[in-house]
């Protein structure tokens, strides 16, 4: 099953995305001192629900790296944790620069703005390479999961979070609207599966059969979260 798109209309896709998760992040104080790390790893949008910092293992001694770190927290954490190498790359320069003065005060943490699959290509093989509502839903994951294989060594875990589809809603690339403060609205772009198109994408790139958690929302929301991971196959 391939999903290909026009060459470079994932740069596209980075460009409208960047335009507005800069625009949030003027807008958004979070992020201007220096942040506590957590205490686990939130996959989903509703604190509590879903697996914690478990479902990558202990990152001690590992080089790990966050695709879509927003403002930091949970590569935080993985560095706080004895990671090796710990890098977090975002799109959005801004989100990065709160990122930066919540967490810079860490070792091992190293920051990266960019596209994610160019970005993640100049990195050293990785061991661990996460995502939470990150550059899995934000960008082509036929274009990003060959890259993430290359940099993964051999056995390397795959850990991420996107949202299920919404009802009726139709699989691959969407385009939604951010309403910021300021009543302006921004356009985003996501991709959108189910959890068997996911199998079928990651089998396709070289990764052994997925985990796939699906995590509900609070009573009476139509919204689900799957929370996936895989390990690297091949040499």
């Amino acid at each position: 099953m391939k999903h290909a798109m026009p060459s470079g209309g994932h740069l596209v896709d980075a460009s409208v995305n960047a335009r507005a998760w800069n625009h949030i992040a003027v807008q958004d104080s979070t992020g201007d001192d220096a942040g506590a790390v957590p205490e686990r790893i939130e996959w989903t949008c509703w604190p509590g629900r879903g697996p914690g910092a478990e479902f990558i293992g202990d990152p001690a001694g590992l080089r790990v790296a966050e695709l879509g770190c927003g403002t930091g927290e949970h590569i935080a954490y993985a560095a706080a944790h004895g990671a090796r190498l710990a890098v977090g790359v975002d799109i959005a320069e801004q989100r990065i620069a709160q990122a930066r003065a919540r967490f810079g005060h860490l070792p091992a943490l190293v920051w990266r703005v960019g596209d994610a699959a160019q970005e993640l290509a100049e990195l050293p093989r990785l061991d661990v390479c996460f995502s939470i509502y990150g550059a899995l839903w934000y960008a082509d994951p036929a274009q990003l999961l060959p890259v993430i294989h290359n940099r993964l060594r051999p056995g390397g875990l795959l850990a991420f979070s996107v949202n299920g589809p919404r009802p009726g809603e139709l699989p691959g690339r969407r385009v939604d609207n951010l309403t910021l403060t300021s009543g302006t609205r921004l356009p985003v772009v996501h991709y959108s599966y189910d959890a068997d198109a996911w199998r079928g994408l990651l089998d396709e790139h070289g990764f052994a059969p997925p985990e796939v958690l699906p995590v509900k929302g609070p009573a009476g929301s139509p919204y689900r979260t799957f929370v996936i991971r895989a390990h690297r196959i091949g040499d």
